[in-house]
């Protein structure tokens, strides 16, 4: 049986902008099944005239516990999640407008993805550049519909907004 992205390369899938995502080349690894991932992503809003993200359409994730670990890392630092989810991970605005929700899976079937550091990103819109230096995983071809809506290698676990971070102990909330 073949695992997910297993043959793949990334040189022979990886597009300028995700080449310019990761600070070096990223490593290619093996996830577990049951592993728990996350995004942190736009809700689409009819009201707002908002565009969303699909949930499993794009391949940038990161393991929970790392995000975990960051978001707890820097609230010391007296930021927000949100703050620090756009600054850790270079998210800009054009790649996710609001950045309101956070998006938990849990993986059914181990899959292959490519693991690295998130490369500093510039935003024109809000003329500022995100440093980066985040763990960002890109696991690409886990939308088993063409909108990205469901997957058959992972479920969805929680969706909550990002604000449900500034609780004092999120972790025990999302696990």
């Amino acid at each position: 049986m073949t695992i997910l992205n297993e043959e793949l390369e990334w040189d022979d899938i990886a597009s300028d902008d995700d080449r310019l995502a990761f600070k070096g080349a990223p490593q290619k690894i093996l996830l577990p099944h049951e592993m728990m991932l996350c995004r942190f992503i736009t809700t689409h809003s009819k009201i707002k005239d908002i565009p969303g993200n699909a949930t499993f359409g794009s391949p940038w994730w990161t393991d929970w516990d790392t995000a975990f670990a960051e978001i707890t890392r820097w609230r010391t630092a007296w930021s927000s999640p949100r703050q620090i989810i756009r600054g850790r991970w270079a998210i800009p605005k054009r790649f996710s407008r609001e950045l309101d929700s956070l998006v938990q899976i849990i993986l059914t079937k181990p899959v292959y993805a490519w693991k690295g550091i998130a490369r500093y990103q510039d935003d024109p819109i809000r003329l500022i550049t995100y440093l980066g230096g985040a763990e960002q995983l890109f696991v690409p071809n886990l939308a088993s519909n063409k909108g990205g809506l469901s997957s058959d290698m992972a479920y969805m676990h929680c969706f909550s907004s990002i604000e449900s971070l500034n609780e004092s102990n999120p972790q025990a909330e999302f696990n």
